[in-house]
């Protein structure tokens, strides 16, 4: 990667390096806008398995747009390198708050914790979990305000069998096999809670093995923690994910509720400003504090961007050859005094993307032109010793008048052919030929929906091709995975104006989610049993099947069985009904039901049983009559 850099960004200087790769100080070339750009190490590149996972979450976190979050504006790969290009957040990271200060006040580690649930529940919304939650991936700012960073991003370990991530702030289940959820979020982000609540991390140990021993076994360390507060982090480090806020969104209602109980309304207000103070001390760090090299942006250039808008259905990613590029369409740059760029100018496009360039006719080979329009003006073309006229045709006689040239006919456009193929779900590839190198306006629609007659379409992406006759490249929307266990039909359309020959094409795709992971049943009771019909509450510690068998019984013997499974959700209203029979008038009939799952619940097989006697009948109640001897 050494020696590779984004097209289109001009490198100003290195921020630092990490774990995942060097971070670098960077403006995109058109408009001066500050970015940083994260250069991914050789080592990360050469893991397939991380690369697959984290392209299918730059898709999807190319959308997210919310202030909690750092912004991520482009992902670049290509067989030099591979890179994301993001917000520059004016800050310091948490972790040299922490290393300069020590503990923070409750209120601003409450802050710093209230901003990374936002951020995070955002994530979790949209299917995707962090992994690697810690101080170095969240930035304050000056104004105390903080961003979460580094999505996807879970550096592997170089200790054997040890999982990726951070081993301070991994979750029990994390150490085993990497298993990740949305309650690993929440343990690592208490985690980070508790160091700015005390000044230490809520274990520590020399050894990775005894560092695991002690986030699996050890008492949660609550005696430094505020006794208001120890409530809040004693849920969000359960050793049970079970245990914990099943999503972040459910933890930041905690938090709210504990912090407003213990430090009053204007908790949020108290914290921002120590933060700030924090932060603030640590201004000389900031990354634009040091001075740089000043950027040239040429008033013609600058006035030409602020007056034009990129198409907001430009699209989101662009592959071409073996370039992926998630690009964002009119991204602001809008933060913390980044100039020079003017308020509410947008970022263009790099060259890399956007319309498909004519083949041999990249931008900057254009011959140049003099004022006048000649290719040279101001110097006479050499005489052709063959005789002809510079470009070829017969030399005027003198004193003649030269016949005029007679130009062929001009093309007409007409769009031959036009396919789309490779379509996965999330990308496909587009192919157009065309009869003349005049523009050609290619709309793509992508659609997605329970079945192929329910499909709604996402907004359309208008890609202008221009200054070629033949054109192929990718196309992609970002939509997140479906739920575990569940399938959604999805469908890319491509037509032209004008029209193609045989109008629009277009592929449909049935995608299915990954298989729910196995749930432990947490309880089953049976809340009715009149006889007949049973009504029972199922609690589960994730959306994974269950298998419930219920027997229906008649006097102690089995009469017959329902089996069902159950997934999709975490609670459940369970029922069943059988027809055992009227009941016995001459003695008490037993009516019962037994309820097992599989897995099993803690309490095991759960039963109820009702009696009955049923009325008789005159002449079931009333012996005969003997007949007189």
């Amino acid at each position: 990667m050494t020696g590779w850099s984004v097209p289109g960004y001009r490198e100003v200087r290195e921020l630092g390096a990490g774990g995942a790769g060097r971070v670098v100080l960077a403006t995109y070339t058109t408009t001066g806008a500050y970015v940083a750009i994260k250069y991914l190490r050789d080592e990360l590149r050469g893991n397939r398995r991380f690369l697959n996972d984290f392209r299918q979450e730059a898709r999807i976190m190319v959308e997210l747009n919310d202030p909690s979050i750092v912004r991520l504006y482009e992902y670049v790969e290509t067989r030099d390198g591979a890179a994301i290009v993001m917000e520059l957040v004016d800050g310091v990271p948490l972790r040299r708050i922490l290393s300069e200060h020590g503990a923070t006040s409750p209120e601003a580690a409450l802050v710093v914790l209230k901003g990374s649930l936002t951020g995070l529940s955002l994530a979790h919304a949209s299917g995707i979990v962090h992994r690697d939650y810690k101080p170095e991936n969240v930035l304050i700012q000056a104004d105390g305000a903080s961003k979460l960073s580094d999505f996807g991003i879970a550096t592997p370990s170089s200790e054997p069998g040890i999982p990726a991530g951070t081993p301070s702030y991994m979750a029990p289940e994390q150490w085993d096999a990497g298993a990740v959820s949305p309650a690993t979020d929440v343990y690592a982000a208490t985690c980070v809670f508790f160091e700015c609540l005390t000044g230490r991390r809520p274990y520590h140990a020399e050894h990775p093995a005894a560092l695991r021993h002690r986030h699996k076994t050890a008492p949660i360390p609550l005696d430094d923690v505020p006794a208001g507060l120890r409530e809040l982090v004693g849920r969000g480090l359960a050793k049970d994910p079970a245990d914990r806020p099943p999503t972040a969104g459910t933890f930041l209602g905690e938090l709210e509720d504990a912090a407003s109980a213990e430090y009053g309304l204007d908790w949020e207000q108290r914290g921002r400003r120590r933060l700030a103070e924090l932060a603030t001390l640590l201004a000389l760090m900031f990354p634009l504090a040091r001075p740089a090299e000043p950027v040239e942006v040429a008033t013609s250039v600058a006035r030409t961007v602020l007056t034009r808008r990129l198409v907001s259905s430009a699209p989101r990613f662009a592959i071409g050859g073996a370039v992926l590029s998630a690009l964002v369409a009119a991204t602001l740059i809008a933060a913390n005094n980044q100039e020079p760029v003017a308020r509410d100018t947008p970022i263009s496009p790099p060259v890399h993307s956007g319309t498909v360039p004519t083949p041999g006719n990249s931008p900057g080979t254009s011959p140049a032109a003099s004022p006048s329009g000649s290719p040279s003006a101001g110097v006479s073309p050499k005489p052709d010793p063959s005789g002809t006229a510079p470009g070829g045709g017969t030399p005027a006689t003198p004193g003649t008048t030269p016949a005029p040239s007679t130009a062929p006919p001009p093309v007409p456009l007409v769009v031959t052919s036009l396919g789309v193929s490779g379509f996965d779900g999330q990308s496909a590839t587009v192919r157009v030929k065309a009869t003349s190198k005049k523009r050609v306006t290619l709309t793509v629609r992508f659609f997605e929906g329970s079945s192929p007659d329910a499909l709604v379409s996402t907004s359309p992406q208008t890609i202008p091709l221009e200054g070629a006759t033949s054109y192929e490249f990718g196309v992609q929307q970002g939509f997140p995975r479906p739920a575990c266990g569940t399938s959604v039909y999805r469908k890319v359309e491509a037509m032209t104006a004008p029209a193609a020959k045989g109008g629009a094409r277009s592929n449909v795709l049935r995608i299915t989610g990954a298989p729910c992971p196995p749930a432990a049943v947490r309880g089953v009771k049976i809340s009715s049993w009149d006889g007949t019909t049973v009504n029972a509450d199922i609690s589960t510690s994730g959306t994974g099947p269950v298998k419930v068998t219920v027997q229906f019984t008649r006097d102690r013997e089995i009469v017959t069985t329902v089996t069902r499974t159950i997934s999709g959700q975490t609670a459940y209203s369970f029922s069943a009904t059988a027809d055992l029979g009227p009941a016995d008038c001459k003695k008490r009939t037993s009516y019962g039901v037994r309820i097992d799952t599989d897995p099993a619940a803690p309490g095991g097989t759960q039963t109820a049983d009702r009696w009955m006697t049923g009325e008789c009948t005159p002449q079931e109640s009333t012996p005969p009559a003997r007949a007189p001897q």
